[in-house]
C-alpha cells in the first residue's frame, strides 16, 4: 500500500501519541484532574490527540480515498482541532471567572466555536485552525499574565512558553519552512508543536477553578 506523504503521517501519529499520554497524564493528576479546568485543559490534549490521528491518515492516504471521503477526514480532523481549542478557552474561562461573567464567557467559547465549525466546512486549507487556535491561545496567554490572581497564576510561565512555541510552529506552517524535501514544512510544524504541547501540558498540571 503505497503511502502518499510517509513522514508527515509518522510525525502526526507521533504528535498525536504524546497529546494522548499527556491528556491521559492530566485526567489522572490528583490536583489538575480533580476540578473542571483542569480536565477541560486535559480534554483539549485529547483532542489535539483525535486531529493529530485523523490528520496523519489523512496526509498518508489520501491518494486512495474517494473525493468525498478526504473532504469528510479532513473536515473532521479540523472539527477536532476546534474542540481542543474550545476545551483550552473554556478551561480559562474557569479558571478566571466566576459567575454570571463565567456564563457569558462560556457561551462567547461557544459561539467561537461554531463560527470556526462554519469556516472549517467551507475551507480545505489549515488557516481556520491556526486562526482559531492561534486566538484561543492569545486569549488566554492575556489572561494568565492581566487577570490576578486567578487559577491561570501559576501557570502562567508554562503557559506563555508553550504560547510562544506554538506560535512558532504556526509560522512553520504559514510559511512553508522545509529542512529538507523529505521533510516538509508540516513534519517541522508536528515536531515543533510535540513540544508546545508538552508545555502547555506543565501549564494545565497548575491550572485551578476560580471560585
Amino acid at each position: 500500500m503505497r503511502i502518499t506523504e510517509p513522514v508527515t503521517l509518522v510525525t502526526d501519529y507521533v504528535m498525536g501519541a504524546i497529546a494522548l499520554v499527556l491528556a491521559v497524564r492530566l485526567f489522572g493528576d490528583a490536583g489538575a484532574g480533580s476540578h473542571a479546568a483542569g480536565r477541560l485543559w486535559a480534554g483539549a490534549l485529547a483532542m489535539t490527540a483525535a486531529a493529530s490521528f485523523i490528520g496523519g491518515t489523512y496526509h498518508g492516504f489520501v491518494e486512495r480515498m474517494s473525493g468525498r471521503a478526504g473532504r469528510v477526514t479532513w473536515m473532521l480532523a479540523q472539527l477536532a482541532a476546534g474542540l481542543a481549542s474550545a476545551c483550552l478557552l473554556a478551561a480559562a474561562v474557569l479558571a478566571v471567572s466566576a459567575g454570571a461573567l463565567r456564563v457569558v464567557l462560556l457561551a462567547v467559547a461557544g459561539i467561537k466555536l461554531l463560527l470556526f465549525a462554519r469556516a472549517a466546512s467551507r475551507s480545505d486549507e489549515f488557516l481556520p485552525v491556526v486562526v482559531d487556535y492561534g486566538t484561543a491561545l492569545l486569549a488566554i496567554l492575556l489572561a494568565a499574565w492581566f487577570i490576578r490572581p486567578s487559577g491561570l497564576t501559576p501557570a502562567a510561565g508554562w503557559i506563555t512558553a508553550g504560547v510562544a512555541l506554538s506560535a512558532m510552529a504556526g509560522l512553520i506552517q504559514w510559511a512553508r519552512i522545509a529542512p529538507h524535501r523529505h521533510f516538509n514544512h508540516n513534519d517541522l510544524f508536528h515536531v515543533v508543536q510535540s513540544v508546545a504541547l508538552y508545555l502547555l501540558y506543565r501549564g494545565g498540571l497548575l491550572v485551578s477553578d476560580m471560585g
